[in-house]
């Protein structure tokens, strides 16, 4: 019989504010993330002198139960009202997006531009056949069940599981069953942070703005040559284009990379002070 679990209960993925005064940064986490990917950035600039706020996007975190039912014109409109918020209080302004969170970024700025714009890891279309398949798929196959036939004995499974149930027993017969059968992905979601992706691509060229982007050179989620696609695309005449040693997880927990993500982060935003 199916257990009830609680991901994502942790505090660490609720919005967060680090820091104070009238520079400001608005952070926005990826897929299937939630603000605490973004909480060693948001520190990072709190403690040099910067507010820095993560939001959580709807149908993420606690509420990835309602996953489903959200879209790229929730995650748009969240987003965007944070980003109006900033503006209207502060300057200079910086606009940070990881992974989907990206997309999010680029489809945002147009009106309202920030002083700087950081890319990590950007998404704006994946690899292979799915981009094509998803919209065809989300009417014959609504839901695909990613641990239906998970091991739950593998190392890496159970790392991935530890920020998202923390403490779980992945060894209870019940828990395992749970996950297979209730842990499910809408294809109408894959379908609409595709065509979000498609969008930002498309917003790009519209950027005028210093721009830096920084990329795994073994990320096989958003590959390099894709980003290299993105970056040449971006109208702005300043994109510090930064290819990192590492995959897709250049920010999270157990990353190599994080400092010198910091790091590059800091050198930029020092510009603006």
């Amino acid at each position: 019989m199916p257990v009830e679990l609680q991901p994502y209960a942790d505090p660490v993925h609720q919005p967060f504010e680090f820091g104070d005064g009238a520079a400001s940064a608005l952070l926005i986490h990826g897929f299937p993330g939630t603000p605490a990917e973004m909480r060693p950035i948001g520190q990072m600039l709190g403690e040099n002198g910067w507010r820095a706020q993560g939001i959580l996007l709807p149908g993420f975190g606690e509420d990835i139960v309602n996953l489903g039912h959200r879209g790229r014109e929730d995650w748009l409109s969240e987003a965007e009202s944070a980003w109006l918020d900033i503006k209207r209080s502060s300057h200079p302004t910086i606009l940070i997006g990881y992974s989907m969170g990206a997309a999010v970024a680029l489809n945002i700025i147009s009106a309202h531009p920030p002083d700087l714009l950081i890319l990590i890891a950007p998404f704006w279309r994946l690899p292979g056949f799915l981009p094509r398949l998803a919209p065809v798929a989300k009417i014959f196959i609504p839901d695909i069940y990613p641990f239906r036939n998970a091991d739950f004995s593998d190392p890496n499974l159970r790392d991935q599981f530890n920020p998202i149930l923390p403490g779980v027993d992945l060894d209870d017969p019940e828990v395992q069953e749970t996950i297979r059968t209730e842990f499910r992905l809408s294809v109408r979601v894959i379908d609409e942070i595709l065509n979000l992706g498609k969008k930002a691509y498309q917003h790009a060229n519209q950027v005028q703005i210093p721009t830096l982007v920084i990329q795994g050179n073994k990320d096989p989620l958003v590959r390099p040559s894709e980003t290299i696609k993105l970056v040449k695309r971006i109208g702005s005449k300043r994109v510090d284009y930064h290819e990192l040693d590492g995959d897709h997880d250049l920010i999270q927990d157990g990353s190599i990379n994080r400092t010198k993500v910091n790091e590059l982060i800091l050198r930029e935003v020092n510009r603006l002070r």
